[in-house]
């Protein structure tokens, strides 16, 4: 083992010795400028690595992804936008590139809840500006969320909105999307706007009656797929291009403010007994309607028998006419000797007394009417 001998040095100032190690050789391991130099080395060659392998990206099943390039998206020589399919894909790291990793065949569900706002969440704020001296009704009126129907009434409402993304570029460019808000906000934010319109819209030209009791139909109007039908939420979409297509629209819940309910109900009650009423006067109207056509049905029935009849006997008395003319017209004295015989017979059956004139002669003959013939009553003996 070598011994490490020590330097004596006098400094020229105040004459004192200094001892002084003697260097270690140069190449050893113990230098720690060298160690520190291929350290940084190393940590600044593993960032770039890292770095580098940052910018791989997978896009699922039903995905697309849309790179941005320095705030431009990567189109292709068409203009087309460049979208990456399904798979493993890269791009260059943040911040030259950011991805976008859109679902096409995913449905999306949106709760608008605008119209039925639960009072908890702005009670502190109620609170504060009643302490201010505002009026209750006054507070009620800004703070309360409602629709106003046609016919002037207050509606509390919630709809749900299911949709899926059709055109992933029109979807990105369509809304502006602060850095500082979580992703996709500003997105929910317009969709909901422009939902809770098509609604206010709707039930406007809507009578209370018609927003409770007929929800399928606010709900066929609202889902309409027609681009034309301005009713529908998807022709508002299609006017802000947002690249999304609307689903269905469900109307989950519709009432009455419950400050009216007792009044509401009571009104309610009154429609249900009209309703009733106008139902039974319907049936009993129904009832008269039908008796009155039956009793109309047996009088002319009653009238086309009695004229059958009629016209049965009026033929017969023609017929009969036509053959005692027939028998006339051959024996014309024997014909009106018999008239006149059936004549007197008929006048006879009433006369106490019968006189008899000859011309010429003052003598005159006066003889009892014809016996009129007994009709023979043959009484019914026991055992007949």
């Amino acid at each position: 083992m070598t011994e490490v001998q020590e330097r004596m040095v006098i400094d020229s100032t105040n004459g004192r010795s200094l001892t002084v190690l003697p260097e270690e050789p140069r190449g050893s391991g113990g230098n720690p400028w060298f160690s520190a130099q291929y350290t940084l080395i190393y940590f600044l060659i593993g960032v770039l690595v890292i770095w580098i392998l940052s910018g791989f990206y997978q896009v699922g099943f039903g995905e697309v992804g849309v790179v941005e390039r320095l705030g431009q998206y990567l189109t292709l020589p068409d203009g087309q936008p460049e979208l990456s399919e399904p798979g493993l894909h890269y791009h260059l790291p943040w911040p030259i590139d950011k991805v976008y990793i859109i679902p096409l065949n995913r449905e999306h569900l949106l709760e608008v809840a605008d119209f039925d706002t639960s009072p908890a969440s702005y009670a502190n704020m109620r609170k504060k500006y009643m302490r201010q001296g505002i009026p209750r009704r006054v507070v009620d009126a800004i703070f309360n969320p409602y629709l106003i129907t046609g016919d002037k009434n207050i509606l509390h409402a919630r709809i749900s909105v299911q949709y899926e993304i059709s055109n992933p570029m029109e979807y990105l460019l369509a809304v502006y999307q602060p850095v500082d808000e979580p992703r996709g906000s500003a997105r929910d934010a317009a969709i909901r706007m422009l939902a809770s319109h098509q609604l206010i819209s709707q039930l406007a030209h809507d009578t209370v009656d018609e927003a409770l009791y007929n929800k399928l139909v606010v709900q066929q109007q609202l889902s309409s797929q027609n681009a034309n039908d301005h009713g529908g939420l998807q022709s508002a979409i299609n006017a802000v291009k947002m690249g999304i297509t609307i689903k269905r629209v469900q109307l989950e819940y519709v009432h009455w403010p419950r400050a009216v309910n007792t009044a509401f109900t009571a009104a309610l009650t009154d429609r249900q007994d009209e309703a009733l009423a106008i139902q039974d006067a319907l049936r009993q109207s129904d009832t008269a309607i039908t008796e009155a056509q039956g009793q109309a049905q047996a009088i002319v029935s009653s009238a086309q028998a009695q004229a059958s009849r009629t016209i049965s006997e009026a033929s017969a008395e023609a017929q009969k006419f036509t053959s005692v003319y027939r028998q006339y017209v051959k024996h014309p004295r024997v014909i009106t000797l018999k008239l006149i015989a059936d004549t007197l017979g008929k006048v006879m059956q009433n006369a106490r007394r019968v006189f008899f004139v000859q011309p010429g002669q003052r003598m005159l003959l006066s003889l009892p009417p014809p016996p009129k013939k007994a009709s023979a009553v043959v009484a019914k003996q026991p055992g007949d």
